[in-house]
């Protein structure tokens, strides 16, 4: 499957230290195949979050067609406040 990162995603994965930012795009990579991905969760809206590192999360959806949309980084503290674990 094909990754597509969001214009906002791909703003804050940037500003990242160098070394997260290297950390947080080899995992992303990981989703060409979301469904052996590790820490990759199935939401009640239909969305997907991966856990990277014990530090961020990423939210994405599966879309039909083969491509992954990657809709937002955030650290998980981020994750958790501004979704109240986004559906669960």
């Amino acid at each position: 499957m094909r990754v597509d990162i969001e214009k906002q995603a791909l703003r804050y994965i940037n500003s990242l230290p160098e070394k997260d930012r290297r950390i947080v795009k080899q995992r992303l990579m990981r989703l060409e195949d979301p469904y052996t991905a590790p820490d990759v969760e199935l939401l009640q809206n239909v969305h997907c979050r991966m856990h990277i590192a014990r530090t961020y999360t990423a939210f994405f959806d599966v879309v039909p067609g083969g491509v992954v949309n990657v809709l937002r980084v955030m650290t998980i503290e981020e994750a958790h406040k501004r979704y109240k674990r986004f559906g669960r």
